[in-house]
């Protein structure tokens, strides 16, 4: 059984800038020694696709009962929506750091993404052409699919040249750089950036009493 962090004292945050690193973004502090995770049961998971914009409530509910009645089969795709989260996080992180990412988690996010496609279906809405799931499909993968096509949809663009990882030492957030000079270091400006502030403020002060 996975070892499960502290419960959060917060609610989800939304900063990565695309559904795939806010998703990647749900566990606090870093993924070797998480300080907190928002994701722990498959409801969760529901729950986070909802507030990110991956899934409409509607189906979640239709998920949620279906996760009701097959417990075992909820709790597998869970485990697998934790795996799909890491190696999100790995692959940006290794990008983000110049370095190539490993074949394992591309796989996975490809294989994530390919079967949500093959579900998919070409259709025209206000939007315009696009591919879309049926309003219908009930399968408890559903918004794992659609955090997988995020990822690869970044993956295969421009953009995932934009994409950051946190300059806080105690923070491996990702997100996507949309500032026009790409000069954005922190997740977020009044969490790790504030705090990131306030350490040089401290350190400038001690600086200035220490006796020459």
């Amino acid at each position: 059984m996975r070892d499960i962090a502290a419960v959060p004292d917060h609610e989800i945050e939304l900063s990565g800038g695309a559904l795939a690193l806010d998703f990647a973004n749900t566990v606090g502090g870093t993924h070797v020694r998480p300080t907190h995770d928002h994701l722990r049961g498959y409801a969760d998971v529901l729950r986070f696709a909802v507030m990110a914009g991956g899934l409409k409530d509607d189906v979640a509910k239709r998920l949620a009962v279906r996760a009701q009645r097959e417990p075992m089969r909820a709790a597998a795709v869970y485990e697998l929506g934790i795996a799909l989260r890491e190696a999100v996080w790995a692959v940006f992180s290794s990008l983000a750091s110049g370095e190539a990412p490993r074949s394992a988690d591309l796989a996975l996010i490809g294989d994530a993404a390919a079967a949500g496609r093959a579900r998919s279906r070409l259709v025209y809405d206000r939007d315009g052409l696009g591919w879309s799931l049926p309003s219908d499909s009930d399968d408890l993968e559903r918004p794992l699919w659609e955090i997988a096509r995020s990822a690869a949809d970044l993956l295969t663009s421009g953009d995932h040249e934009r994409v950051k990882e946190c300059a806080s030492t105690t923070c491996e957030w990702v997100f996507l750089d949309k500032s026009r000079n790409r000069s954005r270091r922190w997740c977020d400006m009044s969490d790790c950036g504030n705090r990131a502030k306030a350490r040089r403020f401290q350190a400038r002060k001690r600086a200035a009493v220490r006796p020459a």
